[in-house]
């Protein structure tokens, strides 16, 4: 599957304008974050797992461009390896999707311990409807980038 002749959109209605930061390019399909406020907010690709995804980018851009993106819809995105179907993703560098580890109970109830377990919680962005076997594959995903 790819995305030639075609939009990662699939179905929904939560769209955005946002804008292309500075020294960036985005490229259909990949996740976003938040890079700079504005009553048009500046995004880039994601460069790993982060709290700040806005959602996927619909449109490609450079810096300085506005774009579309979908915050919580039927998307398609690319995988940065394998994910099985079902599993939760979260954000990965390029501006792609990787599996978020189950959560684990700690020994400890260290501060940082606990942290690190609740930032996955908050690094979700969504359920891969397809499975991916390596990187690159594009697979469909319900995303959900507005807390």
């Amino acid at each position: 599957m790819s995305f030639e002749g075609t939009t990662p959109l699939v179905n929904d209605r939560y769209l955005i304008t946002a804008e292309v930061d500075s020294n960036a390019t985005v490229t259909m399909g990949q996740v976003v974050y938040i890079s700079a406020a504005g009553a048009i907010p500046k995004v880039k690709p994601t460069t790993g797992a982060s709290k700040a995804v806005i959602g996927v980018a619909l449109t490609s851009g450079t810096a300085g461009k506005k774009i579309t993106v979908v915050c919580r819809g039927l998307v398609r995105v690319t995988a940065s390896g394998s994910i099985t179907m079902g599993s939760r993703i979260s954000s990965d560098a390029g501006g792609k999707v990787a599996a978020v580890a189950a959560l684990d109970a700690p020994s400890t109830y260290a501060e940082a311990t606990m942290q690190a377990e609740l930032d996955k919680t908050e690094q979700w962005i969504g359920r891969a409807l397809t499975a991916a076997t390596a990187d690159g594959d594009v697979i469909y995903a319900l995303i959900s980038c507005i807390p």
